[in-house]
């Protein structure tokens, strides 16, 4: 009876873990800029140039990268260029430094939030003055985010710094 007992409990933790990811046959792009490949490797011949928001169909992941098709073409994607959600519209694009960052999550409209950038928010102000601090004024901040935001990087720049750094789909 304690055998049967302990091989349930194995058989229900194994599901446990294994369903989540045998459920997971669809993913969406959500990175600009992102490729299919005709194999596992930034290298590799580029398939198609998929938008964002492009549904994927998965057919198995090796390593950093998923097999999928979509439109009609099948290949790989690097996993940093997916998600398990449909991006919202406002994600989708955007030509300065955030918006076409990669996988980078921060977006345009969260920049000045207190996770990317410090001191835009009131509460922020008074936790330096609490702490015996003397707060920078929040213009000094605001202008500093328009600087940040107002730098273009053009796409192969953005490439070739991946490359150099072996960054992402590039590390190997």
């Amino acid at each position: 009876m304690k055998r049967m007992t302990t091989l349930f409990a194995s058989l229900a933790c194994l599901g446990l873990f294994a369903l989540p990811a045998l459920a997971q046959d669809t993913l969406f792009v959500a990175s600009e800029g992102a490729k299919l490949k005709a194999d596992k490797s930034a290298s590799a011949d580029t398939v198609a140039e998929l938008p964002v928001g492009t549904q994927l169909k998965v057919a198995g992941q090796e390593e950093s990268w998923y097999k999928v098709t979509a439109g009609g073409n099948s290949g790989w994607i690097y996993r940093g260029k997916v998600s398990a959600t449909a991006p919202e519209a406002s994600r989708q694009g955007g030509d300065n430094l955030f918006g076409g960052a990669g996988s980078s999550t921060i977006m345009v409209s969260e920049a000045d939030s207190a996770r990317s950038m410090r001191g835009l928010n009131e509460s922020e102000q008074e936790a330096a003055k609490a702490a015996g601090r003397q707060p920078r004024p929040l213009a000094d901040y605001k202008l500093a985010l328009d600087r940040v935001l107002g730098q273009k990087v053009e796409k192969k720049e953005l490439e070739n710094f991946l490359k150099a750094g072996r960054i992402g789909e590039y590390a190997k």
